[in-house]
C-alpha cells in the first residue's frame, strides 16, 4: 500500500512492521451530505436558507477530521491516529493484544468513543473486528480498543515488536546472608 506524506512524516519513525489506513466509505459519506442537505432544506423550510448554510463548514470538517483512521505499528510503538487524535502506545508498555469481535453498539456508534473497559478507535467498515491493546501508563492500566479489518495481523505485529524488545537487565542475585 502507498504511504501518504502524513503517514510517512508522522507515524513511520523506526521500523515499520504493520500500517493500516481505513477510508471513510460511502456510508458515513451519504451520511454527513443527507445531513447537509437536511440542514439545507430546513433553513429554506424557515426562510433562513443563509444561516442554514453556516453549519455547513463544521460539517465539512468533521468529514476532514474524521475520515481517516491510520494505525501503524513500529518496533517502538503502536500509533493509532484518528485525524489528530489517537494514542501513541509504547511497545515496552503493552501487556496484550488481542483480535477480538465486537458490536459497534457496545460503544455506542462509530469515531473515537469511550466504552466500559477503555478507549475505542473503530470506523464504518471495520466489520466488528478489532485488536484490545492492554498497557500501561505511568503505572496506571489502559485498554484501548483499535477496529480494523485486518485485526489478526495488527494483533500478530505488535506480539512481534514486543518479542523483538530488548530483553530486560537481569537483576543481580540477592547477597547471601552474612556477605
Amino acid at each position: 500500500r502507498h504511504v501518504d506524506a502524513y503517514e510517512r512524516d508522522y507515524m513511520g519513525e523506526g521500523t515499520v512492521l504493520y500500517r493500516d489506513k481505513m477510508v471513510a466509505g460511502t456510508r458515513l459519506n451519504v451520511l454527513l451530505g443527507a445531513l447537509a442537505l437536511f440542514t439545507i432544506g430546513v433553513g429554506a423550510v424557515q426562510g433562513a436558507v443563509l444561516s442554514s448554510l453556516a453549519g455547513l463548514p463544521i460539517l465539512a470538517l468533521v468529514w476532514l477530521l474524521f475520515g481517516v483512521l491510520r494505525v501503524s505499528v513500529t518496533d517502538a510503538h503502536v500509533n493509532v491516529q484518528y485525524a489528530l487524535w489517537g494514542p501513541k502506545i509504547p511497545i515496552a508498555a503493552i501487556e496484550s493484544a488481542t483480535a477480538i469481535k465486537y458490536k459497534w453498539t457496545s460503544f455506542g456508534g462509530w469515531g473515537i468513543r469511550r466504552g466500559a473497559e477503555g478507549w475505542m478507535y473503530n470506523m464504518i467498515g471495520d466489520g466488528g473486528n478489532a485488536v484490545k491493546i492492554v498497557w500501561s501508563d505511568r503505572g496506571e492500566r489502559k485498554v484501548t480498543f483499535v477496529g480494523t479489518r485486518t485485526a489478526d495481523e495488527l494483533a500478530r505485529q505488535i506480539q512481534r515488536a514486543q518479542r523483538a524488545l530488548p530483553a530486560a537487565a537481569e537483576e543481580p542475585a540477592a547477597l547471601k546472608s552474612g556477605e
